[in-house]
């Protein structure tokens, strides 16, 4: 079962951006600090921006640019972004497929590098940082 895309801690300070090429909604946003706005590209640094959104102040505030984000509301649950191949870093899971670092938990990517962390805080922060 496909379920909404959730990006978690290994993307923090990476933001690799191939998600942002597969993503055929544009709904992973980047966060700009100096125009206080969450942008979204077709393809990623090609600097056509497709949707903006402003973030919540106090949820923007956690990771601000260090990471890419996943309008909830935009996402189609294709599961192109989080399939093995996209992510080099496994930071991308469907939303009933986020792990909680238990032992009965869900499978994490083979290249997370944060293997037995606790991600479910990233669903809570996905809705929270937009806004609008």
């Amino acid at each position: 079962m496909a379920g909404i895309a959730i990006i978690t801690e290994a993307c923090i300070d990476v933001k690799d951006r191939a998600c942002v090429d597969v993503c055929p909604v544009q709904c992973i946003y980047e966060f700009d600090p100096a125009k206080n706005l969450l942008f979204s590209e077709a393809e990623a640094g090609n600097g056509v921006v497709e949707n903006t959104h402003t973030p919540s102040p106090d949820a923007i505030a956690v990771f601000g640019d260090s990471l890419l984000y996943v309008n909830l509301d935009e996402c189609t649950s294709c599961t192109a972004c989080y399939q093995p191949d996209v992510c080099p870093v496994g930071a991308i899971y469907s939303e009933e497929h986020v792990p909680d670092g238990s032992a009965t938990s869900a499978k994490y990517n083979a290249e997370d590098q944060n293997k037995g962390h606790d991600h479910t805080f990233f669903i809570q922060h996905s809705r929270d940082v937009f806004a609008d």
